[in-house]
């Protein structure tokens, strides 16, 4: 009785098996990111981090619609949120307590279009400060976003993966041995 398990493993064959994986993960690949990126855009509020990285607000600038929420989250301890330069016709008149986490603070812009400067007063020497953009037309690309989803990331690590281990394979088929026949099959 004969398989082909018994039968030695061609050069041809292995490749011809490996580009065929490499192709699949290629396909994976896209198929996740295109799946990731159906639906459109998110429906909560921008989120801007309190104290993330020492003293900054991130990102420093965000632009929303008028109606948009933004909610600023405290990732460090001793930060407040002080609006200081606001469109005339503006409601938004704030100044948060000096605190750290966990804290939020949310405010919905229905005001004037225009922008809102905001600072830390404690950190305001050291430039801690952020803006609020109110604008009809926000830039649709907003600092760096990734154009793939955390399925297609995972997917393109897996992909890369499997064809550096096809590769690893070849190496060692074309240094040390294996069945060089022409008529494989």
């Amino acid at each position: 009785m004969n398989s082909d398990a018994d039968e030695p493993v061609s050069r041809r064959r292995f490749l011809r098996t490996g580009a065929t994986a490499a192709a699949a993960g290629a396909a994976l690949t896209g198929t996740a990111a295109a799946q990731e990126g159906e639906g459109g855009g998110s429906s909560g509020p921008k989120v801007v981090e309190v104290g993330a990285n020492g003293n900054k607000f991130t990102p420093e600038t965000v632009y929303v619609k008028p109606g948009q929420t933004v909610k600023w989250v405290w990732r460090g301890p001793g930060h407040n949120v002080h609006a200081t330069d606001v469109p005339s016709d503006a409601e938004w008149s704030v100044n948060t307590e000096i605190t750290g986490p966990p804290k939020e603070y949310e405010y919905t812009f229905d005001g004037p279009t225009g922008e809102y400067k905001y600072v830390c007063d404690p950190h305001a020497s050291l430039g801690m400060e952020g803006t609020v953009v109110v604008t009809n037309n926000p830039p649709s690309n907003e600092g760096y976003q990734s154009i793939l989803g955390d399925s297609a990331k995972t997917a393109a690590v897996a992909a890369v993966g499997s064809m550096t281990s096809v590769l690893g394979m070849t190496y060692f088929f074309m240094r040390y041995g294996g069945d060089y026949s022409e008529g494989d099959e």
